[in-house]
């Protein structure tokens, strides 16, 4: 038969995934963006494999009254294949906590501690993961913007596909940039842009994000310049509504992220770049149990899943920021 505490504790876990998203939004600002367009993995198995838009086809055009028509197949698509990573963080309260607190209400003290823990501690390690190559823990880390805005320079392979000879799987990345100009992030801009080709400029980046330092650089360098910091858009007031400090470049907010690599800035768009996630696994809590040899009850909040970039070619990275 369920006791009192029992209760309690079941209708908190189910609070746990609302309580994840809520930090998640406050937490850091590439998090926010990724998740905020998160997709759902439900095609079973444990590999994710989206069909890239690769080329256009040439089986189209103009035609007068009875001309023969194209209808020759061209392939146009090319799937790249994602491994699902998993994560979780430990929720746990002992027995002498336990014997510590009494009253009815103690057990919503000890499951604020045991939550707030595992919270606070997966996110610090899946923001650090994002910024990083997923070689990590034996390659069992999701892939971070080193291997997802890359021209191969750091991970050649992604998604297994070769970007040696794969142009299309290659972001633009200035690997060396040294000072940084706005000429500089122009460039990054444009090429992100277009995208590898022509049609593109619809879908430039939507937000860039950059380290503290480097934040600091290039915001003395726009300072009171209102030709660069034009209004921002709903990304932008969303951002200040977080209460992320930015600035704007040509009305693309710029946030600063902690865990960003120092000297670098990332050109975002969140339409191609996001988390997809299994069903069931979205920071989703475990029962709290006793283990056989432990006074204590244990349970985790798991998460399955990968970050996916579907169009390398519509980021840009700078690299080498010295000042």
């Amino acid at each position: 038969m369920a006791t009192y505490a029992d209760q309690i504790t079941a209708s908190w876990l189910a609070e746990i995934p609302r309580q994840m998203y809520d930090q998640i939004s406050k937490s850091s600002p590439l998090m926010y963006m990724l998740m905020r367009k998160k997709k759902t993995w439900d095609m079973g198995g444990d590999v994710i494999q989206p069909h890239l838009k690769t080329s256009r086809s040439t089986s189209n055009g103009s035609y007068r009254g009875y001309d023969t028509l194209d209808i020759t197949p061209q392939k146009t698509r090319q799937p790249a294949t994602f491994g699902m990573k998993q994560y979780y963080g430990n929720m746990i309260i002992s027995g002498y906590e336990q014997l510590g607190d009494k009253g009815e209400n103690a057990i919503f003290k000890q499951l604020a501690i045991a939550t707030d823990d595992a919270r606070d501690d997966l996110l610090d390690k899946f923001n650090q993961d994002l910024f990083g190559t997923g070689a990590g823990n034996g390659g069992k880390n999701i892939l971070g913007l080193q291997a997802a805005v890359d021209d191969g320079t750091v991970v050649g392979t992604y998604g297994a596909i070769d970007r040696s000879t794969n142009t299309f799987w290659r972001s633009y990345a200035n690997n060396t940039t040294g000072s940084l100009t706005t000429a500089k992030m122009r460039t990054a801009i444009t090429r992100a842009s277009l995208g590898g080709g022509k049609g593109g400029m619809d879908k430039m980046p939507d937000f860039i994000v950059t380290d503290p330092a480097t934040w600091e650089i290039f915001a003395n360098m726009v300072d009171g310049k209102t030709t660069i910091q034009q209004p921002l858009g709903k990304i932008g007031e969303t951002f200040a509504n977080l209460g992320f400090t930015q600035v704007s470049f040509q009305g693309i907010p710029v946030v600063f992220d902690e865990y960003c690599p120092t000297g670098t800035m990332y050109f975002i768009n969140s339409n191609f770049l996001q988390f997809w996630v299994k069903p069931g696994r979205d920071f989703t809590p475990s029962e709290m149990v006793k283990p056989a040899n432990m006074d204590a009850k244990v349970g985790q909040i798991f998460w399955a899943g990968e970050l996916i970039n579907t169009a390398p070619r519509k980021h840009s990275v700078l690299r080498g920021i010295t000042a």
